[in-house]
């Protein structure tokens, strides 16, 4: 449990448990956990001055519990969309096309269009790919497939265009991706 000193922090705080409150009081909820009927009542009487009195003493302590399961959940979650969010930016920064940004990341055609001009503005990358000579787009596709065995039944991830572009990074994602593309029936 984290106990709350700063006054504006006790007064935030104490501000929303009345809200809460007199929210319950209108779902016709019973008091919280630890709070009498008479407690309640003299919360939601309080005046704002009152209430500002109330969070620059000492007594009531006012402390916070986090959750720690749900924390650990939380920063999981911000981990993994920071994660994407680079990945992103390293997609677009290598030339990756409109059309396997939004599959590969669920994203909008719009969105795109924006983050496209925040991380490349008008670069040579985003102009249409060359495809490679024949003999290196077969060694491409080969390495696809060793990238994909065994995956065959599952979605094509951003991480299995990575792992290929880490071999042939003298490419752009785009031209990866028409060469992977090459005989797909679209």
């Amino acid at each position: 449990m984290i106990v709350i000193r700063d006054q504006q922090l006790r007064l935030l705080v104490l501000a929303q448990l009345i809200r809460e409150l007199q929210q319950s009081e209108q779902d016709h909820a019973p008091p919280p956990p630890g709070f009498t009927e008479k407690q309640v009542e003299e919360l939601r009487a309080l005046s704002s001055a009152e209430l500002v009195k109330l969070s620059e003493m000492t007594e009531p302590r006012v402390a916070i519990e986090i959750d720690a399961g749900s924390l650990e959940h939380g920063l999981r979650q911000v981990d993994y969309l920071n994660k994407r969010s680079r990945q992103l930016e390293h997609f677009i920064r290598h030339g990756a096309t409109s059309n396997m940004l939004t599959k590969l990341f669920r994203i909008s055609s719009a969105d795109v269009t924006l983050k496209r001009r925040l991380f490349a503005g008008t670069s040579s990358a985003l102009r249409r790919p060359s495809m490679p000579p024949h003999s290196v787009r077969e060694l491409i596709q080969k390495r696809w497939y060793e990238i994909r065995k065994g995956k065959e039944r599952e979605p094509i991830r951003a991480e299995d265009y990575e792992e290929l572009h880490a071999d042939y990074s003298q490419h752009t994602f785009a031209t990866l991706w028409a060469v992977v593309h090459e005989f797909d029936n679209e």
